[in-house]
């Protein structure tokens, strides 16, 4: 009675497998980064009576580089948690034109704003397709108002995300949502001008954005 050596066959199974999950890879086609306006404005001017545009604020940029780093470090973290590299996936119309996130409102431009179904067209021969959404807000306020022209506040930011992760078909492989909200007070206060508000505000600075994210990043991989 002879043999089968299935030694070759078993190599050659486990080689065919090792291929397919190497050729695995996820793409993170919505990443919204939202922050509160009053978390960032150091100065906001209000005309109280409302005859007419009412408000002004002055904030700063969000810097390219560290949006670039948040990019880079999301793109970490999903890679280590699925196991699969994982990339930005961004909008391109039939010319090439690469559409991002925009940047109005208080909201973190240069990150993608695609849908799925964009996703599997811009971005083919993934596996598995990202969800993402940031939030940082005023997660709670309390004010103090001395006589009539002056007010003060202590404003707590929080920190929400909500990560999911669909596969080619749309099913949910995992899901997970996380708060942070022990952050330290930003104080403000504002004083009362006849018909004009002015607030001056200590503010979330680019690196304590990113610092915030960065934690709750952390938070969010944990098992």
């Amino acid at each position: 009675m002879k043999y089968l050596n299935l030694k070759p066959l078993l190599i050659i199974t486990l080689l065919f497998y090792a291929f397919v999950a190497s050729a695995q890879s996820g793409a993170v086609y919505s990443f919204i980064f939202d922050v509160d306006s009053e978390l960032t404005d150091f100065v906001k001017v209000e005309r109280n009576n409302r005859n007419w545009l009412s408000d002004f604020s002055v904030s700063k940029i969000f810097p390219e580089e560290l949006i670039n780093s948040i990019k880079i470090k999301t793109e970490e973290a999903f890679t280590e948690k699925l196991q699969m590299p994982v990339k930005m996936c961004f909008y391109r119309d039939k010319r090439g034109r690469v559409y991002d996130s925009g940047g109005n409102g208080g909201r973190l431009e240069g990150l993608p704003s695609n849908s799925f179904k964009g996703a599997k067209v811009n971005c083919t021969e993934n596996n598995r397709y990202i969800r993402y959404y940031v939030k940082i807000s005023n997660g709670g306020s309390t004010s103090v108002t001395f006589g009539n022209n002056k007010s003060k506040t202590n404003t707590k930011p929080s920190l929400r995300i909500h990560a999911t992760v669909f596969d080619g078909n749309k099913n949910k492989v995992w899901k997970k949502n996380i708060e942070i909200n022990d952050f330290a007070n930003l104080r403000s206060v504002k004083r009362y001008y006849g018909v004009f508000d002015v607030t001056k505000s200590e503010v979330l600075s680019h690196v304590d954005i990113y610092a915030i994210y960065i934690m709750g990043l952390e938070q969010l991989m944990k098992e």
